[in-house]
């Protein structure tokens, strides 16, 4: 009989950025938008910008590696962690340094707009936002995602917080956080040609 493999959940560590670099880079496939150098600018530049923008972080770690990680924050005590920032400023020069990287820069920040303007249009007022949430796609379906969830939520409360928002889109598992209780609050389509193919829709969530 096999032995139960031990899944540890605890804080980001600074050991974790190999693993949640690499996952986030698969997770949303990077390297269909340009080379590999930029991808792993673009994956390390996302990941400085989560942390940056965080007041909880939990990671879930199997076997010494890290296999998936939640963020969130209390919009109402967060600051600004300045390591974290310049590890930001550090990959986003990396990234611009490079043509492919300029042009995909460009796109990402047509997303980050449409987040603003889900947010801005939704009508709503929150205190708290899950600002980053994954699994490795060899560990879905294991209850990591669900447990790293629950621990997040557990956060939410233990800061008095009665709702938060997230921003998702239709390329991603989006099912889960339905299953978890929380409602699409509002949807907007984006191209993100010339490097798709075709539309992609964009949500904003609460719960």
């Amino acid at each position: 009989m096999k032995s139960e493999i031990k899944i540890i959940y605890r804080p980001f560590d600074k050991r974790d950025y190999k693993d949640l670099e690499e996952i986030i880079r698969k997770t949303w496939n990077y390297d269909r938008f340009c080379g590999p150098k930029t991808a792993q600018a673009m994956a390390r530049l996302y990941l400085a910008s989560c942390l940056s923008s965080q007041d909880f972080t939990c990671v879930a770690e199997r076997d010494g590696r890290a296999v998936g990680v939640i963020m969130g924050k209390n919009e109402e005590k967060h600051h600004p962690k300045l390591g974290y920032r310049l590890r930001q400023l550090r990959a986003a020069v990396s990234m611009l340094s490079r043509k492919d990287g300029r042009r995909t820069a460009k796109m990402f920040g047509g997303i980050d707009k449409l987040d603003r303007s889900l947010l801005e249009n939704c009508g709503r007022k929150f205190k708290g936002e899950l600002a980053f949430f994954a699994v490795a796609q060899n560990q879905r379906g294991t209850g990591i995602g669900k447990e790293l969830f629950s621990r997040f939520s557990r956060f939410m409360k233990d800061e008095g917080i009665r709702s938060f928002y997230l921003f998702t889109d239709s390329t991603c598992n989006y099912g889960f956080y339905e299953h978890q209780g929380m409602k699409r609050i509002g949807k907007k389509i984006y191209s993100p040609e010339p490097y798709g193919k075709g539309e992609m829709e964009f949500y904003i969530y609460c719960g």
